[in-house]
């Protein structure tokens, strides 16, 4: 028996290995594609990209609003209401609105899939109107476990083709697009929203809307 051990261990390794062989070939593949929504690309602090997201006003504006922003934010859906009723109709053809993506993942659970609704609803030309949808019926969506049925049913009310909006929606584009958007806010030192620049000069909100209108008004005398 002690001579034939050798042999019975060396015989039951090679069964054991290939096994797992046989295992590893046979099993399914996992074809599962891990589209990170949260991987932000190291971008540089550009002020030039400052102008580059979906915007309302003439591009040759002598001021230029940039807002990070997040749609669950409870904040930026006040300072939206302020943006849209008085500012934008307050400076109209002096001012450019620029809005940038800066989701807040890691305490707003829907955030992600707002800005990927907002992209996909821009790929059909209706962001703005999808934009003003997430932030006044903030509260409708805002705590569901899943609200990708609220986003589609909003982009049925718009006149949206909503096959293709959900296939934007998850697409890799959009969500590249929303991580560089949220890399640049990075790359300017954001740390939370709404965080503001008015030509690439980050405006300090101590004093809340006044801060801001004050620097529009001192960039536009300049």
């Amino acid at each position: 028996m002690k001579k034939n051990l050798p042999t019975i261990i060396f015989t039951a390794i090679i069964v054991l290995v290939a096994g797992l062989a046989i295992y590893a070939i046979s099993r399914p593949e996992d074809t599962t594609t891990d589209k990170s929504t949260t991987q932000r690309p190291k971008v540089e602090a550009d002020v030039a990209k400052l102008s580059s997201g979906n915007s309302l006003g003439p591009a040759d504006a002598k001021v230029t609003l940039s807002e990070f922003g997040d749609y669950q934010c409870p904040a930026c859906a006040q300072y939206h209401k302020l943006i849209k009723d008085d500012i934008i109709p307050k400076y109209s053809d002096k001012l450019k609105f620029v809005f940038l993506n800066f989701p807040l993942i890691d305490i707003h659970a829907n955030a992600q899939a707002a800005a990927q609704a907002a992209e996909a609803a821009a790929l059909q030309g209706k962001f703005w109107e999808m934009h003003n949808i997430l932030y006044e019926r903030q509260d409708d969506w805002s705590k569901q476990k899943n609200p990708q049925s609220k986003f589609e049913a909003y982009a049925r009310e718009l006149g949206i083709d909503v096959d293709l909006f959900k296939k934007d929606s998850d697409s890799q584009k959009v969500i590249d697009l929303i991580n560089q958007q949220a890399g640049l806010g990075d790359a300017f030192e954001v740390k939370g929203t709404p965080s503001f620049f008015v030509n690439g000069t980050a405006v300090v909100l101590k004093a809340g809307s006044n801060d801001l209108i004050e620097a529009i008004n001192k960039a536009l005398a300049q």
